[in-house]
């Protein structure tokens, strides 16, 4: 009886947990991006450790070091093209909005009224305004709070993110303590090779679309690379809506190198969106990613979209190893019971 009113106090404390982590998940967004950057470094910080014998804290404060001089030398070298590419793509957009409304009016008449209340809710964007500095203020203010929140939050998880699991196993069950550590072991597994999978992508995919683009000669091809690979984390949707986008890009502005026509540069965008997809699907997903997740496509999408409407971008990137660790925890429970199923019949 003791060890079922036990298991029942850790599972009402556990719902009134996340019922709270739920209600205050906006402050929450700096704690679980420190989480997610100790799950995605702590290989490299363990390898630190334990093959060149260095004490972790030394090991992060060096990692950190590094980190912070690569996002230093990388932001040098790409602030200048994405400033340029900015405000080349913001004339852009106020020289087109003019050709927009013209062709607007030459809709049918079911559907004019609503493109026109979407350029009209564009236009009047704050995106397009200069009192926008006036509000991103305080935006920018709070963003670096938040920042330095990560940096500490991250260095105490990287730092001591296997005691915290020690001091709360100690309150698991004696005879289920094993079991409970192998399953968790599991979970961390999921979460830190989908992480580190899904930031791999990203990179893969960034990298070589820019130097596609570049060589087709694609205006906005930084930002469109960019898009490209963070459009990755949405499963089946991001990477077809990225390669619309660079599409229908070539198309309004119509600037491609080998002599192709708008029409023409925007069918070899979506051949080598196509190609880099394809190439994904087939090289690099099965070995990076092919192992990790183990869901159907379907129920990774619906696990993706549910993550968006509950905690927004976080609820994205996190809704897949939160699906495939609910999938593991499942398993255990089932497991469980089949075991005790077949004692009580034996």
């Amino acid at each position: 009886m003791t060890i079922r009113l036990r298991t029942a106090f850790f599972i009402g404390l556990g719902i009134i947990i996340l019922w709270f982590f739920y209600i205050e998940r906006t402050i929450l967004t700096p704690f679980i991006l420190g989480a997610i950057f100790a799950y995605v470094l702590n290989p490299v910080i363990n390898f630190i450790t334990h093959r060149i014998k260095l004490p972790r804290t030394l090991s992060v404060l060096i990692i950190y070091a590094l980190i912070v001089t690569a996002i230093v030398m990388l932001g040098t070298i790409l602030t200048r093209q994405v400033l340029q590419e900015s405000t080349e793509l913001r004339k852009f957009t106020s020289n087109i909005v003019p050709t927009l409304y013209e062709q607007i009016n030459q809709l049918p008449f079911w559907i004019k009224p609503e493109a026109q209340d979407l350029l009209n809710s564009f236009v009047k964007s704050k995106f397009l305004t200069s009192s926008s500095i006036i509000v991103l203020f305080p935006r920018a203010l709070s963003g670096f709070f938040g920042f330095l929140v990560f940096l500490f939050s991250g260095f105490y998880f990287l730092k001591d993110g296997g005691k915290i699991f020690e001091k709360l196993a100690v309150y698991a069950p004696r005879e289920y303590k094993v079991d409970i550590e192998i399953l968790f072991r599991k979970i961390n597994s999921v979460f830190g090779d989908y992480l580190r999978g899904q930031i791999f992508m990203i990179f893969f995919v960034s990298t070589v679309l820019f130097v596609a683009l570049t060589v087709l000669g694609i205006r906005f091809a930084l930002i469109l690379a960019v898009f490209s690979g963070f459009a990755e984390i949405v499963p089946i949707i991001g990477p077809i809506v990225a390669g619309t986008v660079a599409a229908v890009t070539v198309l309004i502005n119509g600037q491609v190198n080998f002599g192709l026509t708008p029409v023409g540069g925007a069918i070899t965008i979506a051949i080598v969106y196509t190609v880099v997809r394809q190439f994904q699907d087939y090289f690099v997903v099965p070995h990076v990613m092919g192992r990790i997740a183990k869901l159907h496509p379907v129920l990774i999408l619906f696990a993706a979209l549910a993550g968006e409407h509950i905690a927004g971008i976080l609820g994205l990137v996190l809704a897949v190893p939160a699906a495939a660790a609910i999938r593991l925890m499942l398993e255990f429970f089932l497991n469980k019971i089949n075991e005790r199923s077949y004692s009580a019949n034996k």
